[in-house]
Formats: C-alpha cells, sequence, structure tokens
C-alpha cells in the first residue's frame, strides 16, 4: 500500500503546474491540448463580461419590471446550468466507476509478459487520459454557464422590447379613449346648444303670434268702419294666413 500511495503522489506530482509548464515547453501536442483547455476555461469570463456590460437603460419603473424579469429568468437559467453541470458529474462518476470496476475484476494477467516501463506507461497514459476527462468536464462546464449567460440576455433584451411595446400600446389606447370621449361630450355640448336655439326661436315666434293676434282682435270693428274698403281685405286676409300657420307653427 506505501508503495501504491507512493507511486501516485509521484502521478500527482508530474501532473503539477511547474512539471505541466516544462512539459509544455518540450511537447507541442500536449501544449495544444493545454492550450485548448485554457482557451475554453477562459472564454466564459470574457464573453460574460462583454455580454453582461450591453443593457439597454430604461426608466424607474421599467426597470423594477425588468429586474423582477432578470431574476426570474437568471434563477431559471442557473437551475438549468446546475441540473447540466450535476448530470455530466453523474456521467463522469458512472464512467469512471466503471472503469475502476473493469479494472479491479479483470485479472492481473494482462500485465504478464510486460516490464515495469510499459506498465508504469500504461498507468500513466491511464491516469492523462482521466486529467483529461476531468479537464473536458470542466471546459463542459464553462461552456453550460456561458450558454446560460448568453441565453439570460437574450431573454432581458425581449422582455424589455415587449415591455416598451406593451407600453405603447397602452399609452397609444389611453390617448384614443380620451379623444372619444371628447368628441362624444362636444357632440353633446353642440346638441344642447342647438336645442336651446331651436327653443328660443319657438319662444319668439310664439310671442310675435300673440302680438298679432292682440293687435288683430278689433278687426270686426275696423271692417264695420271700412266694409267696402281696402283695410278690411287686407286685415281680413292676414286673419286667414295667421289662423292658417297656426297649427304649423304649435303643432
Amino acid at each position: 500500500m506505501g508503495k501504491k500511495g507512493n507511486w501516485f503522489g509521484a502521478v500527482k506530482r508530474v501532473f503539477s503546474p511547474e512539471s505541466k509548464e516544462k512539459k509544455e515547453q518540450g511537447n507541442h501536442r500536449s501544449k495544444k491540448k493545454w492550450g485548448f483547455g485554457k482557451s475554453r476555461s477562459a472564454d466564459p469570463s470574457s464573453s460574460s463580461l462583454g455580454t453582461s456590460s450591453a443593457g439597454p437603460p430604461a426608466s424607474a419603473n421599467e426597470q423594477v419590471k425588468i429586474t423582477d424579469v432578470e431574476n426570474e429568468q437568471s434563477k431559471h437559467a442557473y437551475s438549468v446550468a446546475i441540473a447540466t453541470a450535476v448530470a455530466a458529474e453523474a456521467a463522469v462518476a458512472a464512467a469512471q466507476a466503471a472503469a475502476e470496476v473493469v479494472r479491479l475484476t479483470t485479472p492481473t494477467s494482462r500485465y504478464s509478459g510486460k516490464s515495469s516501463e510499459d506498465i508504469a506507461a500504461i498507468k500513466i497514459q491511464t491516469a492523462f487520459r482521466g486529467y483529461l476527462a476531468r479537464r473536458a468536464l470542466r471546459a463542459l462546464r464553462g461552456l453550460v454557464r456561458l450558454k446560460a449567460l448568453i441565453d439570460g440576455q437574450s431573454v432581458k433584451r425581449q422582455a424589455t422590447t415587449t415591455l416598451r411595446c406593451m407600453q405603447t400600446l397602452a399609452r397609444v389606447q389611453s390617448q384614443i379613449r380620451s379623444r372619444r370621449i371628447r368628441m362624444t361630450e362636444e357632440n353633446l355640448a353642440l346638441q344642447r346648444q342647438l336645442q336651446l336655439k331651436c327653443e328660443r326661436e319657438r319662444e319668439n315666434l310664439r310671442a310675435s303670434v300673440s302680438c298679432l293676434l292682440y293687435h288683430y282682435t278689433c278687426v270686426p270693428k275696423i271692417y264695420y268702419v271700412f266694409p267696402r274698403g281696402y283695410g278690411g281685405i287686407i286685415v281680413w286676409f292676414l286673419i286667414l294666413c295667421i289662423a292658417f300657420c297656426i297649427p304649423f307653427l304649435f303643432g
């Protein structure tokens, strides 16, 4: 057991950061792999800064609504990212457990006929592949977080545009409603004015007709005074015209 622990310690020292830098200088292939891991792990922070710096300005009321929507969307995206990362971890753990079970159940005869150097090389390759798998898992986590951030930003933009469109529609609808109310009030006022004007004209006409009737009550006397003159004929003609027009005026 002690030798096995020393062997794992040596493997860990081999894959420590200092030995990693030395191996990068010596081996171009491993340098590409390490650089791929670095670029993949460094992308989420830079892209998250770039995406987080973009945000449309909003007023106080809009900001409150937008923050609520953003919180809900960020919580949802964060939960999705956590679930994906947990699933990936579970898959890697299952694969590692299966590999360990296979390694323990297989007989040691596979190493028979091989030198200690070959066995050590096989074990180092196995450890190195496990390390690469763990690095790929970390890169996958970074990609999941990056995707969650990008989706969150797109949802924020969509929510802000939707809120602005809704506010514009509400404003236009309120203006149209107020204009309709104003037009109906103006129409009612005009109708009242016309009714008052018609009533005044009728009152004036009634007053004028009553005056005419009062002035021509003495027509029979004039007719008897001037029975055959033109004045009596004119007066009787006026009385007949008034009597004919009264039903149309007061009817």
